[in-house]
């Protein structure tokens, strides 16, 4: 679970630096921002479902009413050692250090994380600046959720694990 943590420091780290990219904010001006929990689980899994690499690192997707999301990173979003991530906005917390999220990181779990981000920008490179509910429904176009979210209302619940094979295979839409 550490590693997916670290790991997902990192893709938040490079979501923030995409953010203040699209929005022309400088690094340490994009204090007011969107780039709340949901939305980052939502940026977190169309990132992940670029590459096959990501979903077997977060494998733990499952459907649940505003879409997919990993649960794992789900549980541990409010323990990051850098940003605090809040229902409304990311803050970068004071002692941010770039070089201490590189550290507990692989060269190999790194080049992933920038590959996913990478390829969730060149495919919709105003994708970060969507609303959440704007992502949650664009996610809700997915069969994988589609599929898996009614598999769990037949037994009576809101949330069902998502086979990564799932992810993998269907047709991906990352814009209206």
């Amino acid at each position: 679970m550490s590693q997916k943590k670290d790991l997902f420091e990192y893709f938040v780290y490079l979501v923030y630096q995409w953010y203040c990219e699209a929005k022309n904010l400088d690094f340490n001006q994009g204090g007011n921002n969107d780039l709340s929990k949901l939305k980052l689980i939502k940026l977190h899994f169309f990132a992940c479902s670029t590459s096959d690499s990501a979903l077997r690192i977060f494998n733990n997707f499952h459907a649940l009413p505003y879409g997919h999301v990993e649960s794992d990173v789900y549980q541990i979003i409010d323990q990051l050692n850098n940003f605090t991530i809040t229902k409304s906005s990311l803050v970068i917390k004071s002692n941010f250090s770039i070089e201490s999220i590189l550290t507990s990181i692989s060269p190999e779990d790194k080049s992933i994380i920038d590959e996913i981000v990478n390829n969730l920008k060149n495919r919709n490179r105003i994708l970060v600046t969507y609303t959440a509910f704007d992502l949650v429904e664009l996610s809700h176009k997915w069969f994988s959720w589609q599929y898996s979210f009614e598999q769990a209302k037949k037994k009576g619940s809101l949330s069902s694990y998502i086979d990564k094979s799932l992810i993998s295979n269907e047709l991906k839409i990352y814009s209206f």
